[in-house]
């Protein structure tokens, strides 16, 4: 090979991989990877193998686009490992929920709902109202409780408390 050809493509190499660099930092913003953490879990017994929790927790999203929520799971995992999924409650329920349970406090922030939007480079504080069918003493000796909270186009978030 010749010298002017070593070094033209030597050239073409290092703009083609100046060109496929850019690309990445230019589309940076368009990745949606919300971040988030659960801030405080408050539960009140309801019946014998039935707890409501209350799960507070905060939401980033630092891309450029938008997050809309798809959908919400929770799952709670017990002290010997098992898995018990959870059931969301409906955001209408909640203020009943608290008029008639008194003693788990108050309602510090709105409820995150499916088709909730969080725009891009804002964070929020939200909170969910959980329902998982074991009984208190299950719930007290819980290892972690789940937050999983899935955007329209499919990237997930997930928050795991105590």
């Amino acid at each position: 090979m010749s010298l002017p050809f070593k070094v033209g493509f030597g050239v073409a190499a290092v703009i083609l991989a100046f060109v496929i660099w850019r690309g990445f930092v230019e589309t940076k913003g368009n990745h949606l990877e919300p971040k988030g953490k659960i801030g405080k879990i408050r539960a009140e017994k309801v019946d014998e193998n039935e707890m409501i929790a209350i799960v507070d927790f905060s939401l980033q999203n630092e891309a450029d686009v938008e997050m809309l929520v798809r959908g919400i799971e929770a799952e709670l995992t017990t002290a010997d490992g098992s898995k018990v999924a959870g059931s969301v409650i409906a955001a209408k329920d909640i203020d009943n929920f608290f008029r008639n349970y008194p003693q788990i406090g108050q309602q510090f922030n709105p409820p995150l709902k499916a088709r909730d939007v969080l725009p891009g480079h804002q964070s929020t504080d939200r909170m969910v109202c959980l329902r998982f069918d074991v009984p208190e003493d299950t719930w007290a000796k819980r290892k972690a409780v789940t937050l999983r909270i899935e955007d329209r186009t499919g990237p997930v978030t997930e928050l795991v408390g105590k």
